[in-house]
């Protein structure tokens, strides 16, 4: 994407960060940012999450952010994470999900279904771009339904965090 949570991850001290992302008109904006900061270890490439142009276990730790809720071969997108993972690698996602507990549940869903879409069409004239954000959180599993999909796609010691009353989640998993 732009870069913001790589850009995060450089507060771990990592040797090198290595973004992904398959628009190149994200990407071009995270370069930017990347070199008005006067980062040197980090670069930005374009690619396919299913289809990752690395060696087999070539990276310590995938932190992936609401990126996996687009893929659109879910499994073949985790095993593919999984083949680039060292055998001790760790796996960190920041997914979007829906809160589950009274009253953040009824909150939630009526401003992504009602006040986000109008919200969308004032600012930007298209309701189904900001209708997009929910459908794809109603849609995408997540809590424990995730943690069974990283399990059965290589991973262990799955993990699932809400955040945020539930509206994100973050995953960790080990390879």
């Amino acid at each position: 994407g732009t870069a913001d949570f790589a850009i995060a991850t450089l507060s771990l001290e990592p040797d090198e960060v290595i973004g992904v992302d398959i628009s190149e008109g994200m990407l071009e904006i995270g370069r930017q940012k990347i070199k008005a900061k006067g980062i040197t270890n980090m670069r930005l490439d374009a690619g396919d999450s299913e289809d990752l142009h690395y060696d087999d276990e070539s990276f310590d730790a995938v932190i992936v952010a609401f990126g996996v809720r687009n893929f659109a071969n879910l499994d073949k997108g985790i095993k593919e994470i999984a083949r680039v993972l060292k055998p001790t690698g760790v796996l960190v996602i920041l997914e979007t999900s829906n809160p589950t507990k009274f009253p953040f549940k009824q909150g939630y869903k009526f401003y992504t279904n009602f006040i986000l879409p109008i919200i969308g069409k004032i600012f930007s004239k298209d309701k189904v771009a900001y209708s997009y954000l929910s459908e794809s959180a109603n849609y995408f599993p997540f809590g424990e339904a995730f943690n069974n999909i990283l399990q059965k796609n290589e991973f262990t010691n799955t993990k699932d965090t809400p955040v945020t009353f539930g509206v994100a989640t973050i995953y960790t998993a080990s390879k």
